[in-house]
């Protein structure tokens, strides 16, 4: 009766599952209401182009390399189409960062001032959809990328707010769109990440004019003025310096006013060397652009509108204080920065010009000149240092932001289990469970899957490699298990600690009412139905690109994301009832994880101790809540390292108090009655 019982409880659970497997459809339906729900296409739609750059009025055709939709808007004024951006898709600019299953398809937006103008989540194939739904779905977090600028880091906890539950994926769409987005801003938009190089020549330039006082600046004709009178009692002051580096810009401006004024010049198409042109003095109102003139080796020449742009109110840099605002003369190619050129104005009133001849001078010269500042020397040291692997690993770890809460969180669990686990100590063993249950289960779903392994064959050890409390899990179980065995499932599982606390908390006439132990011959062939699970999901990933199979052999997802199909609810039901009659019963027929590091385990060293005694006594074979132990032998892919029959050899329970010599006696006497 009892044999017919499980048999049929385990047919029960197993058909379950493959009827799910079979039938059960994913919810993969956009979520009613929501303007961001994934679509789960990548054949883009016009509506979506709008989402992603909501101030383009039409698009372009998608063309180009790497292929964009090139965004426009109409002048209000001219009724002129102007360029504002471009759309991408992330398959388009490869290489696609993953996530934690496959490539997350997006769709986003970069402008002409290199910023994200939105994106779109297109199609993701991710562990958590079928359990709880579309999880990425979120207009807050899919809404703070917009006005990102693209050379941030776009590190989840610090620049982004990641998705509670998903560091991967969260961290596979921020790197994601932050890489895609570079490189079609540096086909398009000439971006460029700062060069370790061109920022050590920043820093030197910038060493270099720091000890100058304003005066000194004078005196050795660095910057030029014109003080000029003007009706009214008044004077107008222009100053005037070489511009014509963004170190130099950054000390004279600030690196804002700077930053705007070189993207104005660009835009201009006017030329790329700079000079500032400051306008200051109590007549300062009365500063016309267009009395400005330039000459050099011709000519007397006006300075048309689009040779000089705006450098912000000279309010930072060393100006501040002494000008009222400032501004940048674009001097274009029919100029020579090195020769000296002649800068005149003609202040209102007057029929005269003041002149100034204008030459770089000092750092400026050097810099006019192209020299590089630093040496050959100093720029290879430069190179190699930002090119060491260690450089390359701290400056931009893969995982981010060090969550430093939950790695400390780590580190006590870790601490507790090995506490418990070296004094063979049952309280401790109960404290590290009840954090493991509460932290890694409810409130982090921070546990281990099978996924985890059909991710590391599909993707390699780099879907860890985004989240440093799962990378650092994972290590330690591989550890532990390939030195001591199971420890993981002992003490690290939170599906295993809900098991242990089941079995605690069923009442005692239950426990004389149920059978407990399930016949061994039955047991030791329903052993391997969990090796069966492990083949089918690697076989379905590998082969058949199936990697959502393993929700209905892991129920711990359904139980602690709360969410899920009413078959995977039935399968949890399922299971927790068996584990009423059978201790561990997840562990000991199902667990395709536990399958894996049951493998992993032949190969420990660091194995349970045998004595005469268990050679006779069957106290540690009772009291093994995954049936591993059968006298003296222990099925050690089985064994859990719960470190029960330990705690019973170190205390001398049962025959162990017992000397060998007097367990043979009786032993020969109890056969002979």
């Amino acid at each position: 009766m009892f044999r017919s019982a499980i048999t049929s409880t385990l047919f029960a659970v197993l058909l379950l599952a493959g009827f799910s497997v079979s039938h059960a459809q994913p919810p993969r339906q956009p979520i009613e209401g929501n303007p961001v729900r994934t679509p789960f296409s990548t054949d883009v739609q016009e509506a979506w182009l709008f989402q992603v750059m909501p101030e383009a009025d039409n698009f372009s055709e998608k063309e180009g390399e790497p292929p964009v939709w090139r965004a426009y808007q109409t002048d209000a004024d001219s009724g002129e189409q102007q360029l504002i951006g471009y759309v991408f898709l992330t398959a388009d600019v490869p290489p696609e960062e993953r996530g934690f299953s496959a490539p997350i398809a997006m769709l986003g937006g970069v402008n002409l001032d290199n910023q994200v103008t939105g994106l779109k989540i297109l199609n993701y194939v991710e562990s958590y959809v079928n359990t709880v739904g579309d999880f990425v779905s979120d207009p807050v977090f899919q809404g703070q990328f917009a006005g990102k600028f693209i050379g941030d880091d776009f590190q989840v906890r610090r620049d982004v707010d990641g998705i509670s539950g998903a560091t991967v994926t969260s961290f596979a769409i921020s790197r994601g769109i932050r890489e895609a987005a570079r490189r079609v801003a540096a086909e398009y938009n000439g971006f460029s990440p700062d060069d370790p190089v061109d920022v050590a020549r920043n820093e030197r330039i910038l060493e270099m004019m720091a000890p100058y006082t304003w005066e000194q600046l004078l005196e050795e004709g660095i910057v030029h003025q014109m003080v000029m009178p003007i009706p009214g009692g008044e004077e107008l002051i222009l100053t005037l310096t070489y511009m014509g580096h963004p170190a130099l810009g950054e000390y004279f401006i600030g690196r804002t006013a700077y930053a705007r004024a070189e993207r104005d010049a660009a835009a201009q198409l006017a030329g790329t060397e700079m000079i500032l042109l400051a306008v200051g003095g109590s007549g300062y109102q009365q500063f016309r652009q267009d009395r400005t003139s330039m000459q050099q080796d011709g000519p007397m020449r006006r300075i048309f509108p689009n040779r000089l742009v705006t450098a912000g109110n000279a309010d930072a840099g060393m100006i501040a204080g002494r000008a009222e605002f400032a501004g940048a003369l674009i001097i274009d190619d029919n100029y020579d920065i090195t020769e000296p050129i002649t800068i005149a104005y003609r202040p209102l009133g007057s029929l005269d010009a003041y002149e100034v001849e204008f030459l770089p001078t000092g750092l400026g010269w050097r810099l006019a000149n192209g020299d590089p500042i630093l040496s050959e020397e100093e720029i290879a040291r430069i190179i190699r240092h930002e090119n060491s692997a260690i450089r390359k690993f701290f400056r931009d770890p893969p995982w981010g932001v060090t969550p430093w809460e939950k790695v400390t969180m780590m580190l006590l669990i870790f601490a507790l289990v090995m506490i418990a686990f070296f004094r063979k100590s049952a309280r401790w063993r109960w404290a590290a469970l009840t954090v493991t249950l509460v932290y890694l289960g409810i409130m982090e779903a921070g546990f281990l899957s099978v996924a985890h392994i059909t991710g590391v064959l599909l993707q390699g050890p780099d879907v860890f490699m985004n989240n440093l409390p799962l990378m650092m899990l994972v290590v330690f179980t591989l550890v532990t298990t390939l030195l001591w065995g199971r420890i993981f499932c002992s003490s690290l599982c939170p599906f295993g600690a809900v098991q242990d606390i089941i079995t605690r908390l069923t009442p005692k006439r239950w426990k004389h009412n149920l059978p407990m132990r399930v016949p061994q011959k039955l047991h030791e062939k329903a052993l391997y139905i969990k090796y069966g699970i492990l083949a089918l999901i690697i076989g379905a990933a590998l082969i058949a690109g199936n990697v959502q199979i393993f929700q209905y052999f892991e129920p711990f997802g359904t139980l602690f994301f709360m969410s899920g199909t009413a078959v995977l609810f039935a399968i949890l039901a399922a299971i927790l009832l068996a584990c009423v009659a059978v201790p561990r019963f997840y562990c000991r027929y199902v667990c395709p994880l536990g399958a894996a590091l049951g493998v992993v385990s032949l190969v420990s060293p660091l194995r349970i101790k045998r004595v005469p005694q268990c050679g006779v006594c069957t106290v540690c074979e009772h009291a093994c809540p995954t049936g591993a132990i059968k006298r003296e032998k222990i099925d050690f892919k089985e064994c859990v390292r719960c470190d029960i029959c330990e705690d019973k050899l170190i205390k001398k329970a049962g025959s162990c108090r017992h000397d060998m010599d007097k367990i043979i006696v009786r032993h020969k006497e109890l056969k002979a009655s």
